[in-house]
């Protein structure tokens, strides 16, 4: 099959802009990948950035409610005659509060605090899960100097020797045999005498909960660890390190604990159980603790992975937009026209000169289209003149003839007549007066057809004056009207203001009878004729339009022709009469015809030559 000049044009346009977008693309994927990986560490080390400040929100509201205890029991032992017992119930208040993090709340007193002894508030759930009173009277004193030291015992002197609130690292807790975390801050006097210490206990185990704010991705490993390379809490759940429990650290997060120690945040790419893994690491300010977030980088390669899969179908919705724009481009500046000029030249090639050009796009082929228009009238002109030229000569001959054959056949006809009138009168032949009128009537048709020979002589001598063919329209209007009404028909009229003429009258009633004629003849009963003159481009038109069957295109071609008609009983003179008389006032007659309509345009020029004999 052959490709069209269109179809061409968009194949070779869309295949070259998609190749210079795919170089485009090669040359620019490594930069591309460049940012988006750095983009994707930006927007994980962002997530690890929130999740570690959701882990300081839970630690710093933990820190609040532990010092707004203290000062409570500042309160208590400020104004309170019954301490102990009220310290019980401000301790079993907070301990009810629903929080899934605490384990309980406790105060324990400074022993040798003008000699108040020991004692400890401690509330916490049991092994039931029921809040319940923990202290028993048994237990030992932590406040005493001898456990200074001892990292047992760091969630009471750790708050007294930093003077402030202070948060434990993982530690069994003696009493309970369960690792806690705690929370605590001394209380002190208006003096600033140490009276006791409060704090929040909060389980090792859930600070899985902790953690678990944390998790960016499914498959990330969370651990947290201390600011000296102490791992606090893994997801695995198999290496922890608690301040007072001996367990060795594993051997392969030792050298990336170490790698990120100190830093307050960085990303890493190291290599963890044969993986590689990206390392994000955040220092948290409230604990002295760090978050460190290991996750494949097969995940971020998944990224990769999608960002190829989006961008080859980006890049064949680009193609195929780039294809739908081109060719409705094509079509409408290319295609379009095209199809116009190779449409109308396959009909001039037919020899159909009919119809013009009319392409919209400015460009060249608005241009072509314009020659060819001209091209086209110009051919058609050479049509009509080459027919004109052959109905001339058709009529130069038979004007020749009738000139030399009128006398010779019309006399020996005007004999015969009068002799079958002379028969007709005798009275023997009264029975076959039928058969004298209808020879006497065939001699008077062939009169008629005579003088229409002669009517077609070039050299017919007419008289030229100025007159109005609206005038001329109106003064047969009655005549042709009653014809008309008499085979109920209609004839409209619709006559504009138009100038004087210069016309041979009888010629112009001749011509208006022969056309009006035409038109009845072709139409039906209850049909119209319609009959039209304007005043344009320096000519009078007169338009002759009638509602019958038409004209077949064969027949059209050879309008004018003698003796061609359509009619049963006609001769083929009359419209050539009529084109003989307009050629004689150097107008012009054009006929178009379709099924159901056919309309005479008659041109007749206002400034037209001097007229000759």
């Amino acid at each position: 099959m052959n490709r069209t000049i269109p179809r061409q044009m968009i194949i070779h346009i869309v295949v070259s802009v998609a190749a210079a977008i795919a170089i485009i693309f090669v040359f620019s994927y490594e930069a591309v990948r460049s940012t988006i990986r750095n983009n994707t560490e930006e927007n994980y080390m962002n997530q690890v950035k929130m999740a570690a400040h959701e882990v300081e929100a839970a630690i710093r509201h933990h820190r609040q409610m532990v010092e707004t205890y203290a000062r409570v029991i500042q309160g208590i032992y400020a104004s309170s005659r019954n301490i102990k017992s009220d310290l019980n119930d401000v301790t079993e208040m907070y301990a009810r509060q629903p929080n899934e993090l605490v384990f309980g709340y406790w105060f324990s007193m400074q022993s040798d605090y003008e000699k108040q002894g020991r004692f400890a508030s401690w509330y916490g759930n049991n092994k039931e899960g029921r809040l319940s009173n923990l202290y028993q009277t048994n237990y030992i004193d932590e406040s005493l100097p001898q456990f200074r030291d001892d990292p047992r015992y760091d969630f009471y002197h750790g708050a007294v020797k930093k003077n402030g609130t202070y948060i434990t690292s993982p530690y069994m807790d003696p009493y309970v045999n369960l690792p806690i975390i705690s929370i605590s801050t001394p209380v002190t006097d208006e003096r600033g005498r140490v009276f006791g210490v409060a704090g929040v206990d909060i389980r090792y185990g859930d600070l899985q909960q902790i953690a678990s704010k944390l998790t960016i991705h499914p498959t990330s490993k969370i651990l947290l660890i201390t600011n000296e390379g102490d791992i606090l809490y893994d997801t695995d759940d198999k290496q922890t390190n608690f301040s007072n429990n001996n367990i060795d650290s594993a051997t392969e997060l030792v050298p990336i604990i170490n790698e990120i120690k100190g830093q307050k945040e960085t990303v890493v790419i190291t290599k963890y159980h044969d993986q590689k893994m990206y390392v994000f690491s955040v220092r948290l300010s409230e604990p002295a603790w760090s978050a460190m977030i290991m996750l494949p980088v097969a995940v971020v390669d998944e990224v990769f992975v999608n960002l190829s899969m989006i961008s080859v179908a980006t890049f064949l919705l680009l193609v195929l937009a780039i294809y739908l724009l081109v060719a409705v481009w094509v079509r409408q500046l290319i295609a379009k026209p095209l199809h116009q000029l190779v449409s109308a030249s396959s009909r001039i090639a037919v020899g159909n000169y009919n119809g013009m050009l009319r392409i919209e796009t400015n460009n060249e082929f608005r241009q072509l289209g314009e020659h060819m228009n001209r091209m086209t009238e110009a051919l058609r002109k050479q049509v009509q003149i080459e027919q004109e030229m052959k109905r001339m000569s058709s009529l130069k001959i038979v004007g020749e003839m009738a000139a030399a054959l009128s006398h010779e056949i019309r006399n020996p006809l005007t004999t015969v007549r009068g002799f079958l009138q002379l028969l007709r009168s005798k009275p023997e032949h009264a029975k076959e007066h039928v058969y004298f009128d209808t020879m006497i009537e065939e001699i008077e048709r062939a009169n008629t057809i005579i003088t229409e020979y002669l009517t077609l002589a070039q050299h017919k001598f007419v008289q030229f004056r100025f007159k109005s063919l609206n005038d001329v329209i109106s003064h047969i209007y009655p005549l042709v009207q009653a014809t008309a009404t008499a085979n109920c028909q209609y004839i409209h009229l619709d006559l504009q203001q138009t100038p004087a003429l210069e016309m041979d009258e009888k010629e112009i009633r001749q011509l208006l009878h022969n056309l009006i004629r035409n038109g009845l003849e072709a139409m039906d009963a209850n049909q119209s004729l319609y009959i039209r003159t304007r005043y344009e481009e320096e000519s009078v038109w007169l338009e002759v339009e009638d509602e019958g069957s038409g004209f077949e295109e064969k027949v059209l071609e050879s309008a004018g022709t003698p003796f061609v008609t359509t009619k049963a009983e006609g001769t083929g003179l009359g419209l050539s009469i009529c084109y003989s008389i307009v050629h004689r006032h150097q107008g012009q007659l054009m006929i178009q015809s379709e099924p159901g309509k056919t309309l005479i345009n008659v041109k007749f020029p206002v400034k037209q030559a001097p007229a000759t004999e």
